[in-house]
């Protein structure tokens, strides 16, 4: 069609240049070479897309800082080097290989591994480069080319190249099923010379996210890991390229990062005025008891707390009074995705649109937000909570056309009935919407006889939640109480976190306690999470094993949309068939982050708009004197 287009052009260019008289044509040649040359790049452009060079990447179509920038704004550049910051996480590692599907491995290797691009904390969906110095894409989004900075390098002093980039994809494909859906849009990466490596995107699926999920890939070693098996745990120290690599550590119970004196990236802009501890570390614990007491005791310096009745009754003591652990909650704008009960859809019972509704109903969470969180909680009423991408009570007309066009078949109540989740008035007294669960169940073929439910089978109903964490115990609790109400025996079983992990990897489970995260752009992460290849895939985010065609449809539409507005108006059909599905019970957010710290640490003047940047803050040595003197013996 090009070529067709250009012979038709240079022909009756042609015909016109010949009509002009020779005293004119030495004139004008000049021009006629301009004209055709500025056609010809019209044409490519229309053909083939805008060829776009940037510093950065952006889902909002705004990118904040230009390309000469020095600092982000929520960043000291001239923050002091130094000191020591510890932190607990609860759980426990038996690996160094984050890549590996057996195994527990460690927590935070972002310390150690570089990435394409990074992401700003103070605007969203935006990324700049990292290891990359420029990026180049095409207007349509079918590649991406990133410039690799020449200095980058690895921990023991060799350049960080083009077929390290290569190697790292084609070996993530290979061995992880997660990592293979991701980036399943990817068909091809190249390196085109030792500091340019190019990735091709699928023809057929267009999507603007496709080059910042290219530039998020962690880059690992080729001459590290061609010699060793990326598919297997192990506790051999990693080579990285990152501010941090790996000292101290003792396996399962602790990891130290020390920071590496001659990072390559010291000095870059993105990086200016963070990576300021010489060691960050790492304590494991079993307990979140445990570790609570061992931050008051100062074990640690810093902690982030998830419990209402821990924040609002156990923050007390001494050190407190004195002033010497600080308290604070910090609003943010992030995208809270859904928390709650995932309810196996695969497992009987629960395969039934009845038995997950009448749950619901029989789930109690104004009594658990107003007794055990103090009121202070948000239900998730949307799988995008805290975000426009929510649906809302009603679809809007442009969204109830997508969810029409998706799923025919969608009844009227899907478009004329507010969706709205089951409540009380927190009191305790949930009889109503116990008597409608009772109904519901009937419905599933269920009967409520001698205070039993009994099945189709004559049996009387079991149901089981499977768990690691013991701050979900009291919600679990009251749960139970409920379903006994109405003859349903409700098992709570609790697994350390190697056997939870296990357990929810391979789907092995009725019902859990989980958190599906979301962004501010969902793209084809949503296949692992709602997709119908992925519902028995293990290691998915696609807890409740959803199968259904017209969420896999709306997730494709998901991917390849256009631009902002309608990525928004699809999200939001995806989200109406979500919750009109029934696969989760929800549970309750804050919209603020939460931390109390040992008053050690220095802070930038401005915050970050979406984070807490725990990366930009330092030790204030004259801070730390004074808390050393005070927890000396």
């Amino acid at each position: 069609m090009v070529v067709i287009m250009l012979k038709k052009f240079l022909f009756q260019f042609q015909n016109y240049y010949n009509s002009i008289p020779n005293v004119f044509l030495r004139m004008f040649s000049g021009l006629k070479l301009l004209f055709v040359f500025a056609v010809l790049l019209l044409i490519h452009s229309q053909a083939f897309g805008e060829i776009i060079k940037t510093h950065a990447l952006s889902l909002t179509e705004t990118i904040k800082y230009d390309a000469d920038f020095k600092h982000f704004d929520y960043a000291n550049p001239n923050a002091p080097k130094g000191g020591i910051f510890r932190r607990a996480i609860i759980g426990t590692y038996d690996s160094f290989n984050p890549f590996a599907l057996k195994g527990v491995a460690f927590r935070s290797s972002g310390y150690m591994y570089d990435t394409i691009l990074t992401s700003s904390s103070d605007e969203p969906l935006t990324y700049y480069g990292l290891l990359a110095e420029s990026i180049e894409y095409d207007g349509d989004f079918s590649w991406v080319i990133f410039n690799l900075r020449t200095n980058a390098k690895w921990h023991d002093g060799k350049p960080i190249t083009a077929e390290d980039v290569v190697f790292s994809f084609n070996k993530t494909m290979e061995i992880s099923p997660f990592y293979k859906e991701y980036y399943r849009l990817i068909v091809k990466v190249e390196a085109l010379s030792p500091h340019r490596v190019k990735f091709t995107f699928s023809a057929e699926e267009k999507s603007r996210e496709l080059p910042l999920i290219a530039g998020q890939m962690t880059i690992i070693p080729k001459h590290y890991w061609e010699k060793r098996d990326l598919s297997k745990s192990t506790l051999e120290k990693p080579l990285g390229s990152g501010p941090y690599r790996i000292g101290a550590f003792e396996a399962g119970k602790s990891v130290t990062f020390e920071r590496v004196n001659d990072y390559w990236g010291a000095d870059l802009p993105v990086n200016n005025g963070f990576n300021n501890f010489d060691k960050v570390i790492f304590e494991y614990f079993r307990d979140q008891t445990v570790a609570f007491e061992a931050f008051k005791a100062g074990h640690f310096d810093l902690t982030a707390e998830n419990s209402d009745s821990r924040w609002y009754r156990g923050y007390t003591g001494k050190y407190f009074d004195l002033g010497a652990i600080k308290k604070e909650e910090i609003p943010y704008k992030n995208a809270e995705g859904m928390l709650g009960i995932a309810l196996n859809t695969v497992v009987k019972p629960l395969d039934d649109i009845n038995v997950r509704k009448a749950l619901n109903y029989a789930f109690d969470y104004d009594w658990i937000n107003k007794n055990i969180y103090f009121g202070q909680e948000k239900r998730h009423d949307s799988y995008f909570s805290n975000s426009e991408l929510a649906c809302g009570a009603l679809p809007a007309p442009e969204v109830a056309e997508v969810i029409k066009r998706v799923k025919p078949d969608a009844p009227k109540e899907f478009f004329e009935t507010p969706f709205i989740l089951p409540s009380t008035d927190g009191s305790g007294n949930n009889r109503e919407n116990l008597i409608e669960a009772v109904k519901l169940f009937e419905k599933a073929g269920y009967k409520l006889a001698n205070g039993k439910m009994i099945g189709p089978d004559g049996k009387k109903l079991s149901l089981e939640i499977t768990t690691s964490s013991k701050v979900v115990e009291n919600e679990l609790l009251s749960f139970q109480k409920a379903l006994e109400r109405i003859g349903i025996d409700f098992y709570i079983r609790f697994l350390d976190s190697a056997q939870y992990v296990d357990k929810v990897r391979n789907k092995d489970y009725m019902m859990i306690y989980v958190r599906v995260k979301q962004s501010e752009s969902p793209g084809n992460e949503q296949r692992s999470m709602w997709g119908a290849a992925a519902a028995d895939e293990a290691g998915s985010r696609n807890y409740a094993r959803i199968k259904d065609p017209s969420i896999d449809r709306l997730i494709e539409m998901i991917v390849s949309a256009p631009n902002r507005k309608t990525l928004v108006t699809y999200a939001r059909a995806l989200d109406r068939i979500l919750l009109e599905g029934w696969y989760f019970i929800p549970t309750g957010y804050s919209d603020r982050y939460r931390i109390a710290y040992w008053d050690k640490f220095g802070f930038p003047e401005k915050r970050a708009a979406y984070g807490v940047a725990l990366d930009s803050w330092w030790v204030d040595k004259e801070k730390q004197r004074k808390i050393d003197a005070l927890l000396r013996p």
